[in-house]
């Protein structure tokens, strides 16, 4: 068995070391790295090192699985460049891709050929979705109307979009409607020509549910994330691998006394806490790609997300509303 790792930056690294971890040898992970000063470091590890997918063309009949972990705008070309070598099982790096229109090729492309494509959405590789639906139901919460996420400079890309993908899932609902008004920075140290999305945008959801999203880039608070129910609320709170619920509810005497109206504000008390481990995905996620029958995060699950992020470049572009079936490609790299 031999894999090809394309881009060997802070989560490419992740991947090479949970490999060998597994007993795979350096000597069939095969490395693909723009940065020469670490192909040669890896090189002294015993790592096939390449400076080009091409590169791999005389190795393809051995090459059974890729994971691409380079920059987002370059996802969906070096997935293509893989599929042409015939590596038929891939892990791809969120955001899938800085296009919807190539992300729409990818997909049909995939379906045609039974390709085995997951892509790396955090949450969905934990149980805590599990979690919010026993809470909801221990506390008699119903059914949730909206989700928040707050935070720093997260950007509303580079870590938005797991919490995005997390908020689509809670709601069981997709976007019909998206108004923005971002803070876009040139800021992030990796590459510079990548957007760092700040600022607020609201989603309208089909199941008259709702997103907003806060984040600035003035700020170094890490994620806040709370699902909104009629008379509670969930707050996710996250602490490196330490992650708890805390549930709050209005008082039942006080429901009953105003039949029920939500125009009389309650004083929400806190009723219940749930932990649970924000453990490392990148095991699970290649135990998907090496054992998965249908991928975890799919393609056409991962362009929802990456909509909701360009729908709000647009939005934010047009200073205006801008409806889910409207939404066209906004020329930004990001990641």
């Amino acid at each position: 068995m031999s894999i090809a790792l394309i881009g060997h930056g802070s989560i490419g690294s992740k991947f090479n070391n949970e490999l060998k971890k597994r007993g795979i040898p350096s000597q069939s992970i095969f490395i693909v790295e723009s940065n020469n000063d670490l192909l040669n470091i890896l090189r002294k590890d015993g790592h096939p090192c390449f400076d080009s997918i091409k590169s791999l063309e005389k190795y393809s009949e051995i090459i059974n699985y890729g994971i691409i972990a380079n920059w987002g705008p370059d996802h969906i070309s070096s997935a293509n460049q893989l599929l042409k070598l015939g590596c038929k099982r891939l892990i791809i790096e969120k955001p899938v891709s800085s296009n919807l229109e190539e992300v729409d090729d990818f997909e049909k492309l995939i379906k045609e050929e039974s390709i085995f494509a997951t892509v790396h959405h955090h949450w969905n590789y934990l149980n805590l979705i599990e979690l919010i639906r026993n809470a909801e139901l221990k506390y008699k919460l119903s059914n949730p109307v909206g989700v928040r996420l707050l935070g720093g400079a997260l950007c509303l890309s580079t870590n938005g979009v797991h919490w995005c993908d997390f908020a689509l899932e809670v709601l069981n609902s997709c976007p019909i409607s998206i108004m923005a008004d971002l803070d876009i920075n040139y800021i992030n140290p990796r590459d510079e020509s990548l957007a760092f999305i700040g600022g607020m945008c609201s989603y309208k959801m089909k199941n008259g549910s709702f997103i907003h999203v806060s984040y600035t880039n003035q700020n170094s608070q890490s994620a806040r994330a709370e699902i909104v129910y009629r008379h509670g609320l969930i707050e996710i709170c996250v602490k490196g691998k330490e992650g708890k619920l805390k549930i709050y509810k209005r008082k039942e005497e006080d429901i009953k006394k105003f039949s029920d109206k939500i125009t009389r504000h309650g004083h929400l008390d806190i009723i219940g806490e749930m932990e649970f481990v924000n453990k490392p995905t990148v095991p699970d996620v290649l135990d998907d790609l090496m054992e998965g029958k249908t991928p975890k995060v799919s393609v056409e699950r991962a362009k929802i997300s990456l909509k909701m992020i360009i729908g709000a470049i647009q939005s934010h572009n047009m200073n205006n509303r801008v409806q889910w079936d409207k939404i066209k490609d906004q020329k930004i790299r990001i990641s």
